[in-house]
Protein backbone atom coordinates (compact mmCIF):
# COMPACT_ATOMS: atom_id res chain seq x y z
CA UNK A 1 0.00 0.00 0.00
CA UNK A 2 1.83 3.88 -0.75
CA UNK A 3 0.78 6.46 1.40
CA UNK A 4 0.22 10.60 0.24
CA UNK A 5 -0.11 13.74 1.44
CA UNK A 6 0.41 14.98 5.09
CA UNK A 7 0.45 11.65 6.16
CA UNK A 8 2.73 10.28 4.06
CA UNK A 9 5.12 12.87 4.80
CA UNK A 10 4.36 12.03 8.56
CA UNK A 11 5.32 8.99 7.98
CA UNK A 12 8.45 9.48 6.23
CA UNK A 13 9.44 12.01 9.01
CA UNK A 14 8.69 9.41 11.50
CA UNK A 15 11.12 6.77 9.84
CA UNK A 16 14.43 9.13 9.06
CA UNK A 17 13.55 10.32 12.66
CA UNK A 18 14.14 6.82 13.75
CA UNK A 19 17.05 6.14 11.42
CA UNK A 20 18.62 9.19 12.44
CA UNK A 21 18.57 8.62 16.34
CA UNK A 22 19.86 4.86 15.51
CA UNK A 23 22.54 5.93 13.56
CA UNK A 24 23.60 8.27 16.50
CA UNK A 25 23.51 6.63 19.16
CA UNK A 26 27.02 4.86 20.96
CA UNK A 27 28.45 1.85 19.01
CA UNK A 28 27.43 -0.32 21.53
CA UNK A 29 23.67 1.60 21.40
CA UNK A 30 23.53 0.73 18.03
CA UNK A 31 23.50 -2.63 17.81
CA UNK A 32 20.25 -2.72 20.35
CA UNK A 33 16.92 -1.50 18.09
CA UNK A 34 15.16 0.90 20.45
CA UNK A 35 12.19 -0.37 23.13
CA UNK A 36 9.88 1.37 24.71
CA UNK A 37 7.16 0.38 26.50
CA UNK A 38 7.94 -3.18 25.44
CA UNK A 39 7.47 -2.62 21.91
CA UNK A 40 10.89 -2.62 19.34
CA UNK A 41 11.23 -1.09 16.63
CA UNK A 42 12.74 -3.62 13.80
CA UNK A 43 13.07 -1.80 11.02
CA UNK A 44 11.67 1.11 8.75
CA UNK A 45 11.35 1.68 5.14
CA UNK A 46 10.95 5.27 3.10
CA UNK A 47 10.89 5.46 -0.82
CA UNK A 48 9.12 6.58 -3.96
CA UNK A 49 6.02 4.27 -5.51
CA UNK A 50 4.32 4.51 -9.21
CA UNK A 51 1.41 2.72 -9.30
CA UNK A 52 -2.25 3.49 -10.50
CA UNK A 53 -3.97 7.28 -9.52
CA UNK A 54 -6.74 5.32 -7.69
CA UNK A 55 -8.33 1.76 -7.62
CA UNK A 56 -9.30 0.58 -11.07
CA UNK A 57 -7.53 3.24 -13.38
CA UNK A 58 -5.23 3.48 -15.90
CA UNK A 59 -3.93 6.65 -15.15
CA UNK A 60 -0.85 6.37 -13.20
CA UNK A 61 1.36 8.74 -10.37
CA UNK A 62 4.57 8.72 -8.49
CA UNK A 63 3.60 8.68 -4.84
CA UNK A 64 5.61 8.03 -1.45
CA UNK A 65 6.09 4.85 0.32
CA UNK A 66 6.71 3.73 3.69
CA UNK A 67 6.66 0.88 6.15
CA UNK A 68 7.68 0.39 9.99
CA UNK A 69 7.88 -3.05 11.16
CA UNK A 70 7.44 -3.38 15.00
CA UNK A 71 6.94 -6.04 17.80
CA UNK A 72 7.00 -7.14 21.52
CA UNK A 73 9.91 -7.60 23.42
CA UNK A 74 8.83 -10.70 24.11
CA UNK A 75 8.33 -12.23 20.59
CA UNK A 76 10.83 -14.01 18.74
CA UNK A 77 12.94 -11.64 16.13
CA UNK A 78 10.53 -10.25 13.21
CA UNK A 79 12.28 -12.63 10.12
CA UNK A 80 12.21 -11.60 6.79
CA UNK A 81 8.68 -10.73 5.27
CA UNK A 82 7.27 -9.75 2.12
CA UNK A 83 8.36 -5.85 1.02
CA UNK A 84 4.40 -5.07 0.61
CA UNK A 85 3.52 -5.82 4.16
CA UNK A 86 1.79 -3.29 6.08
CA UNK A 87 2.49 -1.42 9.21
CA UNK A 88 2.91 -4.88 11.59
CA UNK A 89 2.76 -4.74 15.22
CA UNK A 90 4.08 -8.08 16.07
CA UNK A 91 2.12 -9.53 19.22
CA UNK A 92 2.09 -13.08 19.74
CA UNK A 93 4.14 -16.28 18.90
CA UNK A 94 7.39 -17.29 18.40
CA UNK A 95 8.96 -19.43 15.58
CA UNK A 96 6.90 -20.34 12.85
CA UNK A 97 3.90 -18.76 13.59
CA UNK A 98 3.16 -15.26 14.73
CA UNK A 99 0.36 -12.89 14.86
CA UNK A 100 -0.39 -9.52 15.88
CA UNK A 101 -1.89 -5.94 14.29
CA UNK A 102 -1.34 -4.34 11.11
CA UNK A 103 -2.12 -1.22 9.21
CA UNK A 104 -2.77 0.20 5.95
CA UNK A 105 -3.20 3.26 4.21
CA UNK A 106 -5.63 3.86 1.15
CA UNK A 107 -5.53 7.20 -0.70
CA UNK A 108 -8.34 9.57 -1.41
CA UNK A 109 -9.92 9.52 -4.65
CA UNK A 110 -10.62 12.48 -6.52
CA UNK A 111 -13.36 13.84 -8.31
CA UNK A 112 -11.19 15.26 -11.03
CA UNK A 113 -10.19 14.22 -14.52
CA UNK A 114 -12.20 11.51 -15.65
CA UNK A 115 -13.90 11.32 -12.40
CA UNK A 116 -15.35 14.76 -12.60
CA UNK A 117 -19.03 14.78 -11.00
CA UNK A 118 -18.35 11.62 -9.24
CA UNK A 119 -18.40 11.81 -5.25
CA UNK A 120 -14.72 12.31 -3.50
CA UNK A 121 -13.66 9.52 -1.40
CA UNK A 122 -11.71 10.61 1.56
CA UNK A 123 -8.28 8.77 2.70
CA UNK A 124 -9.03 5.68 4.99
CA UNK A 125 -6.63 3.80 7.36
CA UNK A 126 -7.38 0.38 7.59
CA UNK A 127 -6.92 -1.57 11.46
CA UNK A 128 -7.01 -4.82 11.87
CA UNK A 129 -4.94 -8.14 12.34
CA UNK A 130 -2.08 -10.29 10.13
CA UNK A 131 -1.26 -13.94 11.08
CA UNK A 132 2.36 -15.21 9.53
CA UNK A 133 2.80 -18.88 9.36
CA UNK A 134 6.57 -19.87 8.25
CA UNK A 135 6.12 -23.29 6.51
CA UNK A 136 10.32 -23.77 5.51
CA UNK A 137 12.90 -21.22 5.70
CA UNK A 138 11.96 -20.19 1.80
CA UNK A 139 7.83 -20.02 2.43
CA UNK A 140 5.65 -17.82 4.02
CA UNK A 141 2.16 -17.06 4.59
CA UNK A 142 0.25 -14.39 5.13
CA UNK A 143 -3.08 -13.06 6.03
CA UNK A 144 -4.89 -9.93 7.04
CA UNK A 145 -8.66 -8.79 7.92
CA UNK A 146 -8.77 -5.31 8.38
CA UNK A 147 -11.34 -2.77 8.96
CA UNK A 148 -11.62 0.91 6.77
CA UNK A 149 -12.11 4.12 9.15
CA UNK A 150 -12.26 7.13 6.58
CA UNK A 151 -13.17 7.05 3.31
CA UNK A 152 -15.03 3.83 3.35
CA UNK A 153 -15.90 1.58 6.60
CA UNK A 154 -15.71 -1.71 4.39
CA UNK A 155 -14.12 -5.07 5.47
CA UNK A 156 -11.17 -5.82 3.36
CA UNK A 157 -8.37 -8.18 3.64
CA UNK A 158 -5.78 -9.93 1.64
CA UNK A 159 -3.65 -13.92 1.14
CA UNK A 160 -0.47 -14.05 0.67
CA UNK A 161 2.39 -16.48 -0.27
CA UNK A 162 5.77 -15.88 -0.85
CA UNK A 163 8.83 -18.09 -1.60
CA UNK A 164 12.39 -15.89 -0.48
CA UNK A 165 15.83 -16.88 -1.36
CA UNK A 166 18.48 -15.36 0.60
CA UNK A 167 21.94 -14.61 -0.43
CA UNK A 168 24.95 -13.00 0.38
CA UNK A 169 23.86 -9.44 0.18
CA UNK A 170 20.79 -10.61 -1.80
CA UNK A 171 17.19 -11.66 -0.80
CA UNK A 172 14.71 -12.12 -3.40
CA UNK A 173 11.08 -12.65 -2.64
CA UNK A 174 8.54 -13.21 -4.85
CA UNK A 175 4.14 -14.96 -4.63
CA UNK A 176 0.92 -14.80 -5.12
CA UNK A 177 -1.77 -12.58 -3.94
CA UNK A 178 -5.73 -12.38 -3.71
CA UNK A 179 -7.43 -9.05 -2.14
CA UNK A 180 -10.78 -9.04 -1.05
CA UNK A 181 -13.40 -6.49 0.28
CA UNK A 182 -16.94 -6.69 1.52
CA UNK A 183 -19.86 -5.57 -0.42
CA UNK A 184 -19.28 -2.07 1.32
CA UNK A 185 -16.23 -1.58 -0.40
CA UNK A 186 -17.71 -2.82 -3.81
CA UNK A 187 -20.40 -0.29 -3.65
CA UNK A 188 -17.65 2.42 -2.57
CA UNK A 189 -14.85 2.41 -4.52
CA UNK A 190 -17.19 0.76 -8.20
CA UNK A 191 -20.70 1.86 -7.99
CA UNK A 192 -22.04 4.73 -10.15
CA UNK A 193 -24.97 6.34 -8.74
CA UNK A 194 -27.49 7.73 -10.91
CA UNK A 195 -26.51 11.55 -9.84
CA UNK A 196 -22.88 10.97 -10.61
CA UNK A 197 -23.87 9.13 -13.69
CA UNK A 198 -25.89 12.55 -14.56
CA UNK A 199 -23.36 14.76 -13.53
CA UNK A 200 -20.46 13.01 -15.37
CA UNK A 201 -19.00 15.16 -18.60
CA UNK A 202 -18.20 11.59 -20.25
CA UNK A 203 -22.02 10.04 -20.79
CA UNK A 204 -21.61 7.14 -17.96
CA UNK A 205 -24.68 4.73 -17.03
CA UNK A 206 -25.33 4.37 -13.72
CA UNK A 207 -24.36 1.08 -12.07
CA UNK A 208 -24.77 -0.58 -9.07
CA UNK A 209 -22.41 -3.84 -8.55
CA UNK A 210 -23.29 -6.66 -5.86
CA UNK A 211 -20.86 -9.00 -3.90
CA UNK A 212 -17.46 -9.17 -2.65
CA UNK A 213 -14.36 -7.49 -4.55
CA UNK A 214 -11.82 -9.85 -5.94
CA UNK A 215 -8.52 -9.10 -6.74
CA UNK A 216 -6.08 -11.88 -7.66
CA UNK A 217 -2.37 -10.74 -7.97
CA UNK A 218 1.80 -11.49 -7.99
CA UNK A 219 4.16 -9.73 -6.15
CA UNK A 220 8.05 -9.95 -6.59
CA UNK A 221 11.06 -7.76 -4.58
CA UNK A 222 14.79 -7.81 -4.93
CA UNK A 223 16.50 -6.44 -1.74
CA UNK A 224 20.32 -5.74 -1.72
CA UNK A 225 22.15 -5.32 1.21
CA UNK A 226 24.64 -2.47 0.92
CA UNK A 227 25.66 -2.47 5.02
CA UNK A 228 24.48 -4.81 7.90
CA UNK A 229 21.99 -2.20 8.44
CA UNK A 230 21.04 -0.62 5.17
CA UNK A 231 19.54 -2.00 2.24
CA UNK A 232 17.69 -1.01 -1.47
CA UNK A 233 14.74 -3.00 -2.63
CA UNK A 234 12.70 -3.17 -5.59
CA UNK A 235 9.03 -4.42 -5.58
CA UNK A 236 6.75 -5.04 -8.46
CA UNK A 237 3.25 -5.75 -8.27
CA UNK A 238 0.34 -6.56 -10.53
CA UNK A 239 -3.59 -7.17 -10.08
CA UNK A 240 -6.23 -7.87 -12.00
CA UNK A 241 -10.09 -6.43 -10.98
CA UNK A 242 -12.40 -9.26 -11.47
CA UNK A 243 -16.36 -9.66 -11.57
CA UNK A 244 -18.59 -7.14 -10.86
CA UNK A 245 -15.85 -4.66 -9.88
CA UNK A 246 -14.28 -5.59 -13.27
CA UNK A 247 -17.37 -4.22 -15.40
CA UNK A 248 -18.08 -0.86 -13.40
CA UNK A 249 -17.79 1.70 -15.89
CA UNK A 250 -15.12 3.04 -13.58
CA UNK A 251 -13.03 0.44 -15.19
CA UNK A 252 -13.99 -1.06 -17.92
CA UNK A 253 -14.87 2.45 -19.78
CA UNK A 254 -12.37 4.92 -17.67
CA UNK A 255 -9.70 2.47 -16.43
CA UNK A 256 -8.67 -0.38 -16.49
CA UNK A 257 -8.97 -3.91 -14.54
CA UNK A 258 -4.83 -4.64 -14.78
CA UNK A 259 -3.09 -2.70 -12.04
CA UNK A 260 0.89 -2.77 -12.01
CA UNK A 261 3.02 -1.25 -9.84
CA UNK A 262 6.77 -0.57 -8.77
CA UNK A 263 8.51 1.35 -6.19
CA UNK A 264 12.46 1.83 -5.13
CA UNK A 265 12.85 2.01 -1.69
CA UNK A 266 15.80 2.37 1.36
CA UNK A 267 15.65 -0.03 4.69
CA UNK A 268 17.39 0.60 7.75
CA UNK A 269 17.18 -2.45 10.11
CA UNK A 270 18.25 -2.45 13.98
CA UNK A 271 19.64 -5.16 15.87
CA UNK A 272 17.97 -6.99 18.96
Amino acid sequence: MGVRGSVASQLIKSCLVAVIAAVAASPAAAQEAPTVLGWTLDSVRAGVRYAPDYLGSDDYQPSLTGAVVLSRRVAAPTPTGAPDDGVSLGLLGRGAVTAGLVGRWRSERKDEDDLRGFDKIDPTVEAGGFVNWWTSDWLRLRAEVRRGFGGHEAWVGSFAADAVARGERWTLTAGPRLDWGDDDFTSTYFAVSPLEASRSPLGLAAYSPSGMSWSPGVVASAKYRVTPRWSVESIATYSRITGDSADSPIVEQLGSPDQFSISLSARYTLGR
